[in-house]
């Protein structure tokens, strides 16, 4: 009788083509940012301005509990 192999039941990781180099956030780019939206700067130029994926902006300002949607309410007439 033959006996079947067993595999895994985890898939095999794929190593990426890409390299990914994760850069820490630091109290300066806090702060920057902070600036950056106090301005009303739209994500995708924070992040170029950071040298960061639109992506990590994001999800740095949500961490942060901050918005990027303007605080300003419009005066009612």
């Amino acid at each position: 009788m033959a006996t079947k192999a067993k595999r895994s039941k985890t898939p095999a990781k794929k190593k990426s083509s890409k390299a990914t180099s994760r850069v820490r956030w630091t109290s300066q780019n806090d702060r920057e940012m902070k600036a950056l939206i106090k301005d009303q700067t739209p994500a995708r130029a924070i992040a170029t301005k950071l040298k960061r994926t639109e992506a990590a902006v994001r999800q740095r300002i949500h961490k942060l509990g901050l918005s990027l949607r303007s605080s300003k309410k419009k005066a009612r007439r």
